[in-house]
């Protein structure tokens, strides 16, 4: 049976989380992939270790913008649409052991995708579905089999503390 796990809330790790659960697999040599939407993929963290490794896929399905207004939701839209054509084609060919689908949770709550069309991608999965992002709709909660709740206690960014490269991505 495969296990569907949420991290969500306002505190920062879930992205961090995720990715830790993926190095474990990786480890025990089971097959990954890793979709970061709203993410570009660029100068951050994780991208130098995805990069290298040969049991795990990663896409990214973002802009340098981020998403910030309704004026943008076509754009978005259209290009989280093409991105899980792309991880469908990518599934139906090899399936995995572990799917991470980061960021989605805010996809999925401005409407820029719908879950429907994100399960039609479960069947390639073996094990583990991941999910994470600020948000999740009550709906994908309900049916997880785990929910990681990552608190905001105390937060950098409100004390004015921008993101540090290497830490914060």
């Amino acid at each position: 049976m495969v296990k569907l796990t949420v991290i969500y809330g306002d505190g920062r790790g879930k992205t961090t989380l995720a990715i830790g659960h993926s190095y474990l697999q990786y480890f025990m040599k089971k097959n990954i992939l890793i979709a970061q939407f709203l993410k570009t993929g660029k100068d951050c963290g994780e991208c130098a270790f995805f990069e290298k490794h040969e049991n795990l896929t990663w896409f990214c399905f973002g802009r340098e913008q981020f998403f910030t207004s309704i004026k943008q939701k076509k754009e978005y839209s259209e290009m989280i649409t093409k991105g899980i054509q792309i991880l469908y084609e990518s599934l139906k060919n090899t399936q995995v052991d572990t799917l991470v689908l980061d960021e989605l949770g805010i996809a999925l709550t401005f409407d820029l995708v719908k879950w429907i069309r994100i399960t039609e991608l479960f069947r390639f999965v073996r094990e583990n579905i991941i999910v994470t992002g600020r948000e999740i709709p009550t709906e994908i909660v309900k049916i997880a089999d785990e929910i990681i709740v990552i608190d905001a206690k105390k937060h950098p960014y409100s004390s004015g503390i921008l993101a540090r490269r290497g830490i914060d991505y």
